[in-house]
């Protein structure tokens, strides 16, 4: 069986659910994902932002606020704002979404290009919240996301959603009964997202009794408190219920200096996390490229991550 970093541009535009989980479980703690915002101009103008993530080693790409209600990816969906002039420049982006909404292979044709597993943060909001319709965890927004072709969601909180550890159960929950063994559920919180951390591993039990394929913790030293004993036991609880484990950088801290990265990482590896997530807080929607590099780097050395990074296009 083939490694994460091992694998061509046709094995990830064939790959069915199972089979990426246990490539995942194969490849020992050396899985990247990269989290990117698309709602804003990508980091490189001209590139988006998860085409630029993978070019630099991330193996799974997370699509944060995309809605499903304007689905539109900057840089992917190519409008020249330094050409197009005032009203033009709108006018320009709603009629592409309009022809985003009417494509059942808008998604599957984004993975193409950008030769990556993709994947759509959906947020289980309380329900008196004011939040886009499009980004909430609601069976409307899952059933899209089985039919474009994603290959996982994550069931989390941005800052200040007020996301809980109940409304995350719950979502968990609604996807588990939708999407079933279509998509990869993957669940849990990087931060407080403006209500508490989760310290309790009992509650991360309750996440894969509900259906989720894989819990997500954060990377030690990311959120006060958690360090690599409070995070090796979380994980190893997760791993008893039978599911992967994945630590978060979701903390701004993305943004900092390739060190600090270097430590989350090596501090993630040891506590035996299966996937490593790094945020978007750096310029324009993303962590820097060098930090997504960094992390590759260090939990599986150069000769694997430029293999990743070379193998974009290759069938």
């Amino acid at each position: 069986m083939k490694r994460i970093f091992e694998l061509t541009h046709g094995d990830v535009m064939t790959m069915s659910r199972e089979e990426l989980l246990k490539v995942i479980k194969a490849s020992e703690g050396r899985t990247v994902m990269a989290e990117t915002v698309i709602s804003v101009q990508p980091l490189i103008y001209g590139v988006s932002n998860p085409e630029t993530a993978a070019a630099f080693g991330a193996d799974m790409i997370t699509l944060n606020a995309f809605d499903f209600e304007y689905p539109f990816i900057f840089g992917i969906d190519n409008i020249d704002l330094y050409l197009s002039k005032g009203h033009q420049v709108l006018e320009d982006i709603n009629k592409r979404i309009k022809e985003n909404k009417s494509n059942p292979n808008y998604i599957r044709n984004a993975r193409s290009i950008i030769g990556r597993f993709l994947g759509v943060n959906l947020e289980p909001v309380p329900e008196d919240t004011n939040y886009p319709e499009g980004r909430k965890l609601n069976e409307d927004n899952l059933k899209r996301a089985a039919v474009l072709g994603f290959d996982y969601v994550v069931i989390t909180g941005n800052p200040n959603t007020g996301v809980t550890a109940g409304t995350v159960l719950k979502g968990i929950d609604t996807a588990a009964g939708i999407l079933k063994d279509k998509v990869i559920i993957i669940a849990g919180k990087m931060h407080g997202a403006g209500k508490e951390n989760i310290y309790n591993p009992s509650i991360l039990k309750d996440f894969v009794k509900a259906g989720a394929d894989v819990v997500m913790i954060p990377a030690p030293g990311t959120v006060p408190g958690m360090d690599i004993s409070l995070a090796k036991r979380q994980i190893e609880t997760i791993h008893e219920e039978g599911a992967l484990a994945m630590t978060a950088m979701g903390t701004s801290q993305e943004g900092s200096e390739e060190s600090v990265i270097e430590q989350f990482a090596l501090m993630s590896k040891m506590a035996g996390a299966d996937i490593q997530h790094i945020g978007d807080a750096g310029y324009a929607g993303m962590a820097f490229p060098e930090n997504i590099m960094k992390l590759s780097v260090t939990i599986r050395g150069k000769r694997h991550t430029y293999r990743r990074m070379a193998y974009s296009s290759r069938k």
